[in-house]
């Protein structure tokens, strides 16, 4: 399932999809808030929606019944707390563009080790401006000058587009 991809930031994905989605803004940021808390494993019920939202109590349950009967949202109780499942909005939205594994594979071949997520996610954000072999590019510059570290390969980057002549 290709939303469930480390490098794939689901924030951002609802946020550029948001036209698309047919969801009110209420429904947006309720969406967010769940995700959000959904990946800091934080135990999640109405109460701590609205206060986290702003909303109120009882505009959180109408946008629950809401996002549920529109097959966004899934409730899942469970022994010790309620889950709150957000799959069902990335299976049936607009999929995720794809994004060549290899690079992932290629820098973490090259600095011989796993990316950390915020390096997975700053590698996303390049392949939204830049090229793959641009960025391969870089991280071969980088390697050249012994300075392999993301920002160092963000500066190639910015570079390399600033001699070409392109704005960002």
């Amino acid at each position: 399932m290709w939303y469930k991809k480390p490098y794939v930031n689901r924030r951002d994905w609802v946020l550029e999809n948001l036209s698309l989605l047919h969801i009110s803004p209420d429904q947006a940021l309720l969406i967010l808030m769940i995700d959000y808390l959904n990946g800091l494993n934080v135990s999640i019920d109405p109460s701590v929606l609205a206060k986290r939202t702003g909303l109120q109590q009882d505009r959180v349950d109408t946008l629950i019944q809401q996002l549920v009967r529109q097959n966004i949202l899934e409730i899942k109780p469970l022994k010790d707390r309620i889950e709150f499942i957000l799959d069902r909005l990335f299976e049936e939205g607009v999929r995720y563009e794809y994004v060549d594994e290899n690079i992932f594979e290629v820098f973490e071949s090259e600095l011989s080790r796993p990316l950390s997520q915020n390096e997975l996610e700053r590698l996303n954000s390049w392949l939204n401006q830049y090229t793959q072999d641009e960025i391969i590019a870089a991280l071969r510059t980088a390697i050249v000058y012994q300075k392999v570290s993301f920002p160092y390969i963000n500066t190639i980057l910015i570079n390399n587009r600033k001699e070409k002549g392109l704005s960002l």
